[in-house]
């Protein structure tokens, strides 16, 4: 009589959390594990609300084309003050000058290189995007999606040597807006090329 209910109640309780976490895990969005493989030292990774919308991904200055002038600067000069040094001439004018650039000009170039990466960066967020143009500006530039009507890209001569661009965002009302230095403009170009579509897409099918 009592067989059949001790059954039952075994089999109920086999159904354990994890079973019911490993289940729901199959239907998990391949969009999702994409955004998190997506890892990089200078870029944080979007994160996902619910229904898989893109809620903030952050791309950031490179460190090596902001401070690349300021070692550029530090090496010819020094190379120079030494060569004046070796050959008796680190008396003259222009090994002070050379001193003086090594202990003023470089420090100061190094200070700036540190606030502009500090202070620029691409927010992406999930209706429009921040752009944070560096030191000396202070307010961020918010533009939404629809309102961006192209996007390019520009190197430099350091550019062409540590792979970092300026990522160029044309909007409908105002001037362009520049986010110089990042990292992998290309990536950036790539994801807000992504969002943009998006955002364009419902406004296109609606007009259909």
């Amino acid at each position: 009589m009592f067989a059949p209910l001790t059954r039952y109640g075994a089999s109920k309780t086999q159904e354990t959390p994890s079973s019911r976490k490993h289940s729901g895990d199959d239907g998990k969005n391949p969009a999702k594990l994409a955004l998190m493989d997506r890892a990089d030292s200078h870029v944080e990774p979007s994160d996902v609300v619910t229904g898989g919308a893109l809620a903030r991904a952050v791309w950031r200055a490179s460190a090596f084309a902001l401070f690349l002038p300021g070692l550029v600067v530090a090496a010819g000069y020094g190379a120079l003050w030494i060569a004046l040094y070796l050959n008796g001439k680190g008396d003259g004018a222009l090994a002070r000058v050379s001193l003086m650039v090594l202990v003023i000009i470089v420090p100061l170039l190094f200070a700036y290189a540190g606030l502009r990466l500090s202070t620029t960066r691409l927010t992406l967020r999930g209706a429009h995007l921040e752009v944070h143009p560096g030191f000396p500006a202070r307010d961020p530039v918010i533009v939404s999606y629809p309102a961006v009507t192209g996007l390019s890209l520009r190197y430099g001569l350091s550019g062409w040597i540590t792979g970092a661009g300026s990522l160029v965002i044309e909007r409908e009302h105002g001037v362009p807006v520049v986010v110089s230095g990042l990292t992998r403009p290309d990536a950036a170009l790539a994801d807000l090329s992504a969002r943009r579509e998006a955002f364009s897409a419902p406004v296109a099918s609606r007009q259909s």
